[in-house]
């Protein structure tokens, strides 16, 4: 199902945009801390921690866990750094990637153990070894399935005393069924409760509650298209008001396609 918006650049710039975060470069030394090794790294605030890792075969290595002799240790300066109480003991990020490590990184400075998750081909990535803890997830799955796997997120956050779940973006952060079954295990989802992921997961729903809001939005269609000639046959009403070039989107979800620009009526098929 298909939704039709007028394109223009301001719109797609305007959705685009992203605030970007800089940080210093950390030290990093490598020193031996009983029989194994670790990484010290010493952070702007003067803060440090150990991070102990096992010596073994990174390939055959599921999980790994910081050993208690080898927890995090915090300066005074890391305790005025945040010092609020935790609002939570342990998080996952459950993504991949440079997004999961932002939510690792965030999780960290607000002195919680974290969670990372990785499928069999992201067992060498960055994500996995930033985390606390890391869970490789269903090798009988596809990379993208495998991160997409509830049943398997839910078990592992209740059998490994996670308290909170971040989605990141992209992957399950708009499921409404994710964040359900996070919620009915007694795991805080970071994000819009169940129903806005309902409303606003459905593109259309979302549309009339932002008219009756009196936002103002872009014009387009009504309703849904379920195959190009319906959408041609409507572009090309002369009661509607609108024109080539315009916007086809996923009406709920559109798997990682995203928003895609039609020049002609030659061209809606391919895009659709």
């Amino acid at each position: 199902m298909m939704m039709l918006r007028q394109w223009s650049r301001r719109s797609v710039s305007s959705t685009l945009g992203r605030r970007r975060l800089q940080q210093q470069r950390s030290v990093i030394k490598h020193t031996n801390i009983g029989g194994g090794r670790a990484a010290v790294s010493t952070i702007a605030n003067n803060s440090s921690w150990i991070h102990q890792r096992s010596l073994g075969n990174d390939a055959d290595e599921n999980f790994f866990r910081l050993p208690t002799t080898a927890a995090r240790v915090f300066s005074s300066a890391a305790e005025e750094y945040h010092p609020e109480p935790r609002p939570f003991k342990k998080l996952m990020a459950a993504n991949r990637g440079e997004i999961a490590t932002r939510i690792l990184r965030a999780g960290t400075e607000l002195g919680c153990s974290t969670v990372g998750i990785y499928s069999h081909e992201d067992r060498f990535t960055q994500h996995r070894y930033k985390a606390d803890q890391a869970f490789q997830l269903s090798s009988d799955k596809s990379p993208v399935a495998a991160y997409l796997d509830i049943p398997t997120i839910v078990e592992l956050c209740v059998q490994n005393g996670v308290e909170a779940v971040h989605p990141g973006y992209g992957l399950l952060s708009e499921n409404a069924n994710f964040a359900k079954s996070l919620e009915e295990a007694g795991v805080k989802f970071v994000g819009p409760t169940v129903d806005n992921l309902n409303t606003f997961g459905d593109k259309t729903s979302a549309k009339e509650l932002a008219i009756k809001a009196n936002v103002p939005i872009i014009t387009g269609s009504d309703s849904t298209f379920s195959t190009p000639s319906e959408a041609k046959e409507w572009i090309e009403d002369p009661n509607n008001p609108i024109t080539y070039p315009v916007i086809v989107k996923a009406a709920m979800g559109g798997g990682g396609r995203g928003i895609r620009i039609v020049p002609t009526a030659d061209d809606l098929e391919s895009m659709f």
